[in-house]
């Protein structure tokens, strides 16, 4: 009787640790995604996952999802540390249903999440393609991004500091908005654009300082056929100013190569803005008149020239 009952007490432990194991097995640090694979697939090499939304979720926090071949791997909310990658010859895909985001970060502050080699395809309707508003840290590399109806990039925080890298990317086509966005309610905000294409939006960039600082250093990049403002900067705050460090950066054919509004200051070098015949341009527009400044040293070609609409300074360093 007795070992009647204690077999009939183990048998649901037994039960319980087989149900955890599984469970615990699919946290693995690399997994993998394929046009051939399955989300009832473990996300092996082997065996992939079919979407990316799947692997995110079977792999290790701080691990690598790597598609396998070319394809489309559908939207993603990422809430953890994770790299999404996919190797050189190989095209992987996201494209966001209308009104949607391709790829939503919301980690917690002490992430980093890495996206390389994506093309994110809005098609004219999808509204974001990366939207991050939680994680320490976001680097995009060799990634296309466009035709969106909101920002190509949406960096947002409201409480926790940010460091965003851009490199080797294109942001174009957002036609109503901003080709990528910067916005502090909180945090501080650091980030670097390197090697960056950021044209034939409404604005190229777009970068407010509201609760919190936000400094931007763009190098060796296009900001080129934007129909509005090439890069527009505003502050809130004189604790928290906007500020923009341009090396080596083209503002070609758009009306307002930068805009500067109040609490934001400019560095300019190498900085170059041509248009064609006819084409009325102007080269920096203040649009505040409280704390701000451009300075710029002899290495600039800014065709559209500084117009002064606030009688704010503008000096040369």
């Amino acid at each position: 009787m007795r070992t009647a009952q204690f077999i009939a007490l183990l048998a649901p432990a037994v039960a319980c640790a087989l149900f955890a194991a599984p469970a615990q097995a699919t946290q693995r640090a690399r997994v993998f995604v394929a046009s051939y694979g399955s989300d009832s697939n473990p996300c092996t090499f082997g065996s992939p996952c079919k979407t990316f939304q799947n692997a995110v979720n079977m792999v290790a926090a701080g691990g690598e999802v790597t598609a396998i071949d070319s394809a489309g791997f559908g939207p993603v909310t990422i809430n953890k540390a994770v790299t999404i990658t996919s190797p050189n010859g190989v095209e992987a895909g996201i494209a966001a249903a209308s009104g949607n985001t391709a790829v939503t970060v919301t980690a917690e502050s002490t992430d980093t999440v890495v996206l390389s080699g994506l093309t994110l395809e809005g098609a004219g309707s999808a509204a974001t393609g990366i939207a991050f508003t939680g994680g320490a840290m976001l680097e995009v590399v060799n990634c296309a991004i466009r035709n969106y109806t909101g920002s190509g990039i949406s960096v947002n925080t409201s409480s926790n500091a940010v460091t965003v890298l851009i490199s080797n990317t294109s942001v174009s086509d957002v036609p109503t908005s901003a080709g990528i966005s910067f916005f502090s309610d909180g945090g501080a905000i650091q980030a670097a654009l390197d090697h960056v294409t950021v044209n034939n939006n409404a604005l190229g960039l777009d970068i407010v300082s509201f609760n919190g600082p936000v400094e931007v250093q763009v190098a060796d990049s296009h900001i080129d056929n934007n129909t509005s403002v090439g890069i527009e900067i505003g502050g809130a705050l004189n604790i928290n100013m906007a500020t923009v460090i341009l090396k080596n950066v083209t503002l070609n054919q758009t009306p307002t190569g930068i805009s500067l509004g109040n609490y934001a200051d400019v560095y300019l070098s190498g900085v170059t803005q041509t248009t064609v015949p006819g084409f009325v341009s102007t080269g920096v527009q203040f649009t505040g008149n409280t704390g701000n400044a451009v300075y710029s040293d002899v290495s600039n070609h800014l065709m559209g020239g500084f117009v002064d609409g606030s009688s704010s300074p503008w000096a040369t360093q």
